[in-house]
């Protein structure tokens, strides 16, 4: 195959051969492309950072305009295109910051382009599948199964990320079930992070859906089997829906707890209330200052209004009692 001219090869972050143990800085880079990759399979990461990577990467040969244009392209949203032998397009994946405890709130966009012999990924913000896959002691092969290993290393970010919020989901649970104090605070957190994760790994689950069943057909025999990483996004999606049904049940548990300890509080309030309102009709009709009220010639008066007062009280306790507004607890017989 005829040289071709390629610009300078910015931004590339590693270059490794996937058929033997060697990598390649970036002369080598631009001579294996530029001689069609005779007999190579490679793995091509790149720092978008970099803003002359993306000259280089839209003059990669061997992948259609539109892969290369998914290369850099500004998108939050997960999708995946194939046109011939080439696979492109963009899927979420932890920061490498969080390598060992993934968090949703730390995510970003893994850019890759697909073709036969060729694996090419970029990103703005170090992510963890790469720096995983990169760090591998075997080889992968070819550019099919890294990408394999690539996407079981996003998985299994997803995997760690859903089993963290199952183990806080099942002690909120646990002190719900008690009826011991939960801080609200703790499952709005819990419930955001699922639904931070459900929302990004759902369009990757269905856009890998679609794309297995137009996969090229020389990924199966290369390494890479579409429909069962299909499978394995569709089961983590159930996972994690599961998780922000979880959050859901025990947000409206927490929900009914306060309402009835909020009702329980107004009872509380309203009998308080009911008790006190006849002692205070009894003052008030005692302190009007009027001719004629009892007890204002005779001595000892205000014991007889002390003895209205708390008279009327009684009798207002009895009567909430009769109508079950106050419960007299009994203490079972030993």
């Amino acid at each position: 195959m005829p040289d071709i001219g390629l610009p300078p090869c910015h931004g590339l972050l590693w270059a490794r051969r996937l058929d033997r143990p060697e990598v390649l800085d970036d002369a080598a880079v631009e001579a294996a492309l530029a001689h069609g990759r005779p007999g190579m399979e490679l793995w091509l990461h790149f720092d978008l950072r970099d803003a002359r990577a993306h000259r280089f990467l839209h003059a990669l040969p061997g992948l259609p305009p539109q892969a290369r244009a998914a290369l850099d392209e500004r998108t939050e949203m997960a999708h995946l295109d194939t046109e011939g032998d080439a696979l492109w397009g963009t899927l979420p994946d932890f920061h490498h910051e969080v390598l060992e405890m993934p968090d949703p709130l730390q995510m970003g966009i893994l850019h890759v382009a697909l073709a036969p012999g060729l694996l090419v990924t970029a990103r703005r913000h170090p992510l963890r599948a790469p720096q995983l896959a990169g760090e591998a002691p075997a080889l992968a092969g070819t550019a099919a199964q890294q990408w394999d290993l690539l996407l079981r290393a996003i998985l299994d970010g997803v995997g760690r990320a859903a089993t963290t919020l199952s183990v806080r989901l099942d002690a909120i649970e646990d002190r719900l079930l008690q009826e011991r104090p939960v801080a609200r605070t703790e499952l709005a957190r819990s419930r955001r992070d699922t639904l931070l994760l459900h929302r990004r790994l759902e369009p990757a689950a269905k856009v890998y859906e679609e794309i297995a069943e137009a996969a090229p057909a020389w990924l199966a025999p290369a390494g890479h089997d579409a429909e069962r990483a299909a499978a394995r996004f569709g089961s983590a999606l159930r996972n994690i829906a599961s998780l922000r049904e979880r959050g859901r049940i025990a947000q409206d548990d927490l929900a009914a707890r306060t309402a009835e300890e909020t009702n329980q509080r107004l009872m509380v309030l309203s009998v308080l209330t009911a008790i006190l309102l006849p002692p205070t009709l009894v003052t008030g009709v005692f302190g009007m200052n009027t001719t004629d009220l009892p007890g204002t010639s005779e001595p000892g008066g205000s014991w007889w209004a002390f003895g209205a007062m708390i008279g009327a009280a009684l009798l207002a306790v009895l009567i909430l009692t009769v109508l079950g507004f106050i419960r007299l607890s009994r203490r079972p017989a030993r």
